[in-house]
């Protein structure tokens, strides 16, 4: 699904172009023919670079604040630019998902939008546009100051990791590495409480 090509970025998608409906819906086997032999089927020849999996922009965004005995404090990181090949979805997004004998599998989300009969592993409607904003941490803390008559000092900390993610990616994560989403573990939201006691 991806190729080095001479003046393609690398890890750039090699795929076909998909062809559409009048209302804009996805047609099964029906791709652009690209090298003009009067065949639009999902031949390697008609195959094509589209798009690429890295970034054009990171960005990053850290802040703290203080009030009075109140400290708030996160970190974001954005990355724009960049598309993802959503594989999960490209291997389960078809009805001949049911066809397997002795147990029943999970199919993507998209055969709904597609109504696809069998799978089209090489279309470009699997390449995602992947833009993300992501909170990585976030942590809230108070300052209790001076306790037990003076002799200890007590700050309590609340911390969450992986906050949010805003995104248009319709798979799991939008941040995959190398581009393409293969059904991966999911990133856990970690909430952590601190107590910090100073004598």
């Amino acid at each position: 699904i991806q190729a080095y090509l001479v003046g393609a970025t690398p890890n750039a998608f090699l795929v076909n172009k998909q062809v559409y409906d009048a209302n804009g819906k996805a047609l099964e086997g029906v791709y652009v023919d690209i090298n003009h032999n009067g065949v639009s089927d999902a031949g390697v020849a008609d195959r094509y670079i589209y798009k690429q999996p890295n970034p054009k922009f990171f960005m990053g965004f850290n802040s703290g604040v203080d009030y009075k005995k109140w400290t708030l404090g996160f970190s974001m990181r954005a990355n724009l630019g960049n598309y993802i090949y959503n594989a999960f979805a490209a291997s389960t997004g078809a009805t001949a998902g049911f066809k397997f004998p002795n147990y029943l599998g999970n199919l993507s989300s998209s055969v709904l939008n597609t109504n696809f009969k069998t799978y089209q592993l090489y279309s470009d409607y699997y390449v995602e546009n992947d833009p993300f904003l992501r909170m990585d941490n976030s942590n809230l803390s108070y300052n209790f100051g001076k306790i037990l008559k003076g002799k200890a000092r007590l700050r309590v900390t609340g911390n969450v990791s992986n906050v949010f993610v805003i995104t248009k990616y319709t798979g799991l994560d939008p941040e995959v590495q190398g581009g393409i989403d293969n059904n991966f573990y999911p990133r856990p939201r970690v909430f952590a409480f601190g107590l910090n006691l100073g004598f």
